[in-house]
């Protein structure tokens, strides 16, 4: 029943006992502040009086500005775990001693005249409040990490809240109890109450590291401190304390008049205390049912400058209420006709002190957002702090100013403040147009900072490799140089130069055998200069053979009869070296030799030939490298060769882009080759092929264009504004089929992520997008608050859209960027993008297949398929059949298979409408043999979509999406091996096969130990990638096996057009483990 209860709350399993003890300590807070509060107002009231409320106020101000400024001060020396604790002890302290006072010092209440014990009360309910409500949230914000915060805060405010309200509505049957004889034994309670405040807090402090989140470490860089000139001679630093004394100065008069006029109403005791306690109760509903539902509203759709004018509207209509009652009717004696004048009072106080606390406040804090966030917390504390308590004190100062005006009277003040509140409406204008003045500037300022990063894309597989290699870690460098050999040949031999001057002795060592075996005699004189400086003896003996070789090549004498001898040897070896002397010649002559390179059966020598074809740059060979794009083993080899003959080669390229029947491997291909070579006529030629019909190659297309730093004209803006709102009608659509999917089982629980992905896709899409048609360092600022996850920073992010972004494109942007609960965001957005009602789970995941495949991608579908397949009761739908046509395998296959586990005599029938080929092997797949002899070893192979959720299992492909995930199942081989079978044998070249396991079990020995075991899940053979690695360990069955095998050239196809399996991939190598999940833009704005 707890967990149930804290559950609803926001908890998940672990979260129970933080989450119990802070109810705990909420519940004891909210008891003390009620007590205390309703107390300390009905002695000052019944004994003081209106007389003294001039004094009180202006001491409750001095009071305040000396405890905030000492808490700032501390909080900044004293570990804050000792600080709360000292805070709260000496509040026990100062309630235990007060009850005392008033035992010991035989308190009458009768006597009259000035008493110090209700003054002193009084005036601390301010500085009390404000230091035990900082310990509770600053325990809270240190207990939870800011997603958790997020998600409970919620719940542990309303539980506080709630406490809260019930103390006040209690504490006129509390004053019934046989040992409450008087007033002030409501400090017993509120002793009692605030011991148990400091009890809770221990014990969270003695359980969890409260010091850790602030404790600042050595070399930390020390927080930039400012000073309270600094808020006079900032413009909009004075705005904002400026606003802040006006408006605590206009609550604090109301309150003068609201205690004054409740002194005449009630002038008993008992009544005054039931009175105040039933006041403050309904006060405190009134500001959580404004900040329910009112606050979003009118911060949302009428923005800040309304949110602040609210409050001061609402009290000059009270308060011109009051002025007239009073004149009419009286202000000064309890009469029948006071009570409307009283009315009118009291309501401004409610609704100034309500909206103050739910409107206002939340308002007030954003206004800090543009402040530089290293020095934003110290000028809000200093604001909200030392400045409120300032306004309390020049309020107190001059209502003890007024009072010496013999002629001012109660009502008199019913005008000052309509002039304060006239003063907070002018002020909120002005602020609010600072506002936005300070967010440009503060933009602007930002962007400066980005030092001109985050003008294109630089997110790409070859930036992440080059990031790999400019590691401070040998192994990673050298791990990074074997995948960039692969992907990146020619400017692999470039690389290899800049690593010459390494600190690490063994990436140079690595760099000069690597130069030695490409016979990079085109740098000979660079190598024999940084020879000469190198001091490591086995550098020295590498770098010493790679130029005697080198020096070799370059004077080898190129002529028909020397070339053909390298050329049509039958040994490779010498046909790469023929490949790469042929760098040295562009004669026609040499041609012929080069294409027939070009045709080798050899794989090394044809990407030999290739790199030296990229170094020639003759447009004869280009169609060869064309024809070679969509091929797994020489596509990279073949990019590489084109990239380096750079714009001359795009008529080539382009040509085949629209060729008949040419593959869709190719065509991505060619759209990444526009991109990496870049320039004016790249953009153009990507620019035709937008509206190309297949989703995969106008993502490519796009990426690409942010890769070269595409900014949209005119017609083009248009154009990609038209893509972002198709991007955001895909979020919509997203979040509501997410609502509609249960959580019955785990493929359930696979849609649900899937569409995670998709949505993390669709933001990526849409920043992108964004950054063509805006300052893409604009789009980067948003970008980086967004990630920060605060509430603040997002809060500010869509604030600094709201400055850039055009006002037609803001209603539909704007709530998929920010900060909104589901049910906000879909009501928002259903204006452009009305919702979809499904009749149904069943009619869900129909929608999800029928849905058009550039919408959602073809992982969601084999999971919508799949998951159909494990109903029971559904019949074979024409949705179901149609896709027994689809041209994409793993759908087509799922499709077929659902069918069959549905009615597998429909299966029958609808199969023979599809081509015999397709069908004998739907067959073979799905249907289980039909004769099949006793004791016969029959292995059916898995599915596509069964490799798919296998490879999800696998720990090492987590953070690769879905749909990737379907690309590498389908390079997948399925094999069965006997007991004993060796996978891997030490001396092995590393171009042998990954072997992943679907089941038994392999062991790893190495020296004839025994080193690891897979099991279900586990990869073998993963960690080299080039034919020249050997393996240092042996790989051997242990029982019957089922393995998926994996070619390396189909992994390093994969890897050079994905980003997320590089990444994966280089992770591996590095052995990094990931123990928290990667958190996303979808993530954070999708899981409010």
């Amino acid at each position: 029943m707890i967990k149930s209860f804290l559950a609803f709350l926001g908890g998940e399993p672990g979260e129970e006992k933080p989450m119990l003890l802070l109810l705990g300590m909420g519940f004891f807070m909210g008891i003390f502040l009620a007590t205390y509060q309703i107390g300390s107002e009905t002695l000052f009231l019944d004994i003081l009086g209106e007389p003294y409320l001039d004094v009180a106020f202006f001491s409750a101000g001095g009071a305040g500005i000396i405890s905030t400024v000492l808490f700032v001060y501390l909080q900044k020396r004293v570990n804050y775990s000792s600080l709360v604790v000292v805070n709260l002890f000496l509040i026990f302290a100062f309630m235990a001693v007060m009850r005392a006072a008033f035992e010991w010092t035989s308190y009458d209440g009768s006597e009259g005249g000035f008493q110090i014990l209700p003054f002193i009360m009084f005036v601390m309910i301010g500085p009390i409040t404000a230091i035990t409500l900082l310990g509770f949230w600053g325990i809270f914000g240190r207990v939870f990490d800011l997603r958790a915060s997020k998600r409970i805060i919620g719940g542990i405010d309303t539980g506080a809240l709630t406490a809260t309200i019930i103390a006040f509505f209690s504490i006129p049957f509390i004053t019934q109890l046989p040992f409450i004889d008087s007033t002030y034994d409501l400090l017993f309670v509120s002793a009692i109450s605030s011991f148990g405040v400091l009890f809770f807090t221990i014990w969270i402090i003695r359980d969890f590291n409260v010091n850790k989140a602030t404790k600042v470490e050595k070399g930390d860089v020390k927080p930039v401190e400012v000073n309270f000139f600094d808020l006079i001679k900032d413009p909009y630093l004075r705005l904002l304390s400026l606003f802040l004394i006006f408006s605590m100065g206009a609550s604090v008069f109301v309150d003068y008049t609201f205690y004054s006029a409740t002194e005449i109403m009630y002038p008993d005791e008992q009544e005054l205390t039931n009175f105040l306690s039933f006041f403050s109760g309904t006060v405190m509903i009134m500001s959580f049912l404004i900040q329910s539902f009112v606050n979003d509203i009118i911060i949302g759709r009428f923005g800040l400058k309304v949110a602040l004018m609210t409050m001061p509207l609402i009290l000059i209509l009270f308060t011109i209420g009051g002025i007239v009652a009073g004149h009419i009717f009286g202000y000064q004696v309890k009469t029948e006709e006071f009570i409307l004048f009283f009315m009118f009072t009291a309501c401004a106080k409610a609704f100034t002190a309500s909206l103050k606390d739910a409107l206002e406040n939340p308002a007030f804090k954003l206004f800090f957002l543009p402040i530089d966030i290293k020095i934003r917390f110290d000028i809000q504390t200093r604001i909200e702090g030392v400045v409120n308590e300032l306004a309390t004190l020049l309020a107190g100062a001059a209502q003890i100013a007024l009072g010496l005006l013999v002629f001012f009277e109660l009502i008199h003040f019913s005008y000052l403040i309509l002039g304060l509140a006239g003063m907070v409406v002018y002020l909120s204008g002005k602020l609010f147009s600072q506002y936005k003045v300070t967010l440009q500037k503060t933009l602007t300022e930002q962007k400066k900072a980005l030092k001109g990063e985050g003008v294109r894309n630089e997110q790409n597989t070859i930036n992440v490799i080059r990031s790999e290699v400019s590691s401070k870690n040998s192994d990673r460098v050298i791990s990074g140089l074997r995948i960039f050999e692969k992907l990146e040949p020619i400017q692999f031999e470039f690389t290899l130069l800049d690593l010459l001057n390494s600190r690490m002795s063994k990436v140079r060592e690595y760099a000069y055998k690597k130069l030695d075996e490409y016979l990079v005699f085109e740098a000979l004189d660079i190598i024999r200069k940084d020879i000469k400086t190198e001091g490591d003896e086995a550098v020295l003996k590498a770098a010493t053979a790679c130029v005697k070789n080198l020096e070799a090549a370059e004077a080898y004498e190129l002529n028909d009869i020397s070339i053909r001898q390298l050329v049509r040897s039958t040994e490779a070896k010498d046909r790469i070296k023929g490949a790469r002397l042929l760098v040295k010649s562009n004669e026609d002559k040499f041609l012929p030799y080069l294409s027939e390179l070009l045709r080798d059966i050899n794989p090394r020598v044809r990407i030999a030939a290739m790199t030296t074809a990229g170094k020639i740059r003759r447009p004869e060979i280009w169609p060869n490298l064309v024809e070679n794009l969509h091929l797994a083993t020489y596509g990279n080899s073949a990019m590489s060769a084109l990239t380096h003959s750079g714009e001359a080669a795009f008529h080539a390229i382009d040509t085949s882009f629209y060729k008949t029947g040419q593959y869709k491997a190719t065509m991505l291909r060619i759209v990444q080759l526009l991109g990496r070579i870049g320039g004016k006529s790249a953009i153009d030629l990507l620019w035709k092929k937008i509206d190309f019909p297949d989703k995969k190659i106008v993502s490519e297309i796009l990426l690409s264009l942010s890769y070269i730093g595409f900014a949209a004209r005119d017609f083009q803006a248009a154009r990609i504004k038209i893509a972002i709102e198709s991007e955001i009608g895909d979020i919509a659509w997203n979040i509501k089929a997410v609502l509609d999917i249960p959580e019955e089982n785990e493929i359930d629980m696979m849609i649900r992520d899937a569409f995670r992905e998709e949505d993390k896709q669709n933001y990526e899409n849409i920043f992108m997008l964004l950054s063509m048609i805006y300052d893409p360092q604009n789009v980067t600022l948003v970008r980086e608050n967004i990630q920060d996850g605060t509430t603040d920073s997002i809060t500010f992010a869509v604030e600094m859209l709201d400055i850039f972004v055009e006002e037609e494109l803001k209603p539909k942007l704007l709530p998929v960027m920010d900060e909104l609960k589901v049910d906000d965001r879909l009501a928002k957005l259903q204006n452009y993008y009305p919702p979809e009602d499904f009749e149904s789970y069943y009619d869900l995941l129909l929608q999800i297949i029928n849905r058009d495949y550039n919408r959602v991608n073809r992982y969601t579908k084999a999971l919508a398929f799949y998951r159909i397949s494990n109903m029971t009761g559904v019949e074979v739908s024409d949705d179901l059949i149609a896709n027994l046509f689809n041209p994409d395998h793993l759908l087509l296959e799922t499709a077929a298979y659902t069918i069959y586990k549905l009615d597998q005599s429909a299966y029958h029938l609808h199969t023979k409408r599809l081509k015999s080929g397709v069908k004998k092997e739907l067959d073979k797949a799905i249907v289980p043999p039909v004769f099949q002899g006793e004791g016969e070893d029959y292995h059916q192979k898995l599915l596509l979509i069964e490799r798919v959720l296998l490879l999800k299992e696998v720990p090492e492909f987590k953070r690769v999406s879905g749909e990737l995930i379907t690309y590498i199942a389908e390079e997948l081989d399925e094999i069965r091996l006997n007991e004993g079978t060796t996978l891997v044998d030490a001396g092995e070249s590393g171009n042998t096969p990954v072997y992943i396991v679907v089941e038994g079990n392999v062991d790893v020995y190495q020296n004839d130990v025994l080193i690891d075991q897979k099991s279900r899940g586990g990869l073998v053979g993963h960690e080299l990638i080039l034919d020249t690695n050997k393996f240092e360990y042996t790989a051997l069955t242990r029982n019957r096996c089922t393995l998926l095998v994996l070619r390396k050239e189909e992994l390093l196809d994969l890897m050079s057009k994905h980003i997320e399996i590089i990444e994966a991939y280089l992770n591996i190598l590095n052995r990094v483990e990931f123990e928290e999940e990667e958190v996303e833009i979808a993530d954070i704005l999708l899981s409010v």
